[in-house]
């Protein structure tokens, strides 16, 4: 596999397998061991090592394989859990090929990757095209994979049309920024899923219920009353007809204007039960000095 590194890009002449890294100088060790990490992934996969999938994760491990959020808590869990006799018999599988891999976000403690991947029949044919994203993180001294969403299309099937998808996640995001903003749990409960999954740095948190975002508003509103968020440019890095991945930076501003920070971010949006919700937000939050830097 091809490693890129900082400010190197990617040419028109990359072939398959590679890798692109787009980090901030002073992170190399975590961008190597969060790649280290998902290729392992997709090797102990391919050898139906259960195992070594585990010594890959960090507990409690949270995926979406479509829209739907699992969160497994336990080794029997995670010991236990792909089924992949049930995905050969179901698909026929055989393995998958990691086509590509981008690092766009880090820090000293967590890594935001993006796959293309596809999945292969025994006779060596693509029958699938995925997309995937690694939430890797270090914690207690090891690193390990945190969260990973995962979207699969059908070769040779069509799909539904997802541009609308990925116009209304982004208005989700608006939404649910200014609802957070405006110290509004209620209206901020509407624009959720729970469990709603928060990465603040590598710290985990996991909302279950609209009493802990009442919570999260009162703490808001006493630390910066007043204080707004400004969106900047979204990149989509996962996408189907209920389910978007947006990549984006949020200025925050002081009441006066001021800029307090500048939050680096992955947002993952769904559609459940008739509605879309912000299920996941990944951030890495930086002074306005030290985005400076990066």
């Amino acid at each position: 596999m091809l490693v890129r590194r900082w400010g190197e890009g990617r040419g028109p002449s990359d072939g398959p397998e590679s890798t692109v890294v787009t980090a901030w100088h002073g992170h190399e060790n975590a961008v190597s061991e969060a790649e280290r990490l998902v290729r392992s992934r997709y090797a102990a996969w391919n050898r139906a090592d259960s195992r070594g999938l585990r010594a890959a994760l960090h507990l409690p491990h949270i995926s979406l394989p479509g829209a739907r959020l699992s969160i497994r808590e336990s080794e029997p869990e995670l010991l236990h859990s792909p089924d992949l006799r049930a995905l050969a018999s179901v698909e026929g599988w055989h393995r998958s090929g990691l086509d590509r891999l981008d690092v766009l976000q880090a820090s000293p403690d967590k890594v935001h990757c993006v796959v293309a991947f596809g999945r292969h029949a025994a006779d060596g044919k693509r029958y699938a095209d995925g997309q995937a994203v690694y939430l890797v993180t270090l914690r207690d001294g090891r690193w390990g994979i945190q969260l990973n969403s995962v979207t699969l299309r059908p070769i040779g099937v069509g799909g539904p049309d997802d541009s609308h998808a990925v116009e209304t996640a982004s208005y989700v995001l608006r939404r649910w920024l200014d609802a957070r903003d405006g110290d509004d749990p209620a209206a901020e409960r509407r624009l959720v899923h729970f469990p709603f999954v928060e990465l603040d740095g590598a710290r985990l948190l996991v909302r279950r219920s609209g009493t802990a975002l009442r919570r999260d508003a009162s703490a808001r509103a006493v630390a910066c009353h007043g204080c707004r968020s400004a969106l900047g440019s979204v990149r989509v890095r996962e996408r189907s007809a209920h389910k978007v991945t947006l990549e984006t930076e949020i200025a925050r501003y002081a009441p006066g204007g001021a800029l307090i920070s500048c939050d680096l971010a992955l947002v993952i949006v769904t559609h459940l039960q008739g509605r879309w919700g912000v299920q996941v937000y990944s951030s890495f939050l930086t002074s306005s000095s030290e985005n400076g830097q990066r």
